[in-house]
């Protein structure tokens, strides 16, 4: 696998969530703090053979596409504390993860 490093950009283009993504959030969603911290790095392993695409769930309910995270490849990326970040797989209309982010984070997809 390889190793890739993203950093924070300034447009993140307006996604909208399939009926399916929304139905297999394992919780409702969670939603960024209305103001968000200090940036946090973090490890996402995409051990899939599809492109991943991390979103941002904004406290005013808009949902942004933050990342794409690219098969095979894990991706270390600056996020915000307390930004309310989803996983999903675009292939099967799956939502992967949907969590707040309070500390550092490694996952594995």
């Amino acid at each position: 696998m390889k190793t890739v490093t993203k950093e924070n950009r300034s447009h993140f283009p307006a996604y909208v969530l399939s009926a399916n993504i929304l139905k297999s959030a394992p919780c409702p969603l969670l939603r960024s703090n209305q103001w968000t911290r200090e940036a946090i790095t973090t490890t996402w392993k995409n051990e899939s053979k599809e492109e991943l695409v991390m979103l941002w769930l904004w406290h005013n309910g808009e949902v942004r596409e933050f990342y794409r995270l690219d098969p095979m490849t894990v991706t270390k990326t600056t996020v915000l504390h307390g930004m309310g970040i989803m996983i999903v797989s675009e292939a099967t209309h799956r939502c992967l993860y949907n969590q707040v982010i309070t500390e550092t984070v490694a996952h594995d997809f």
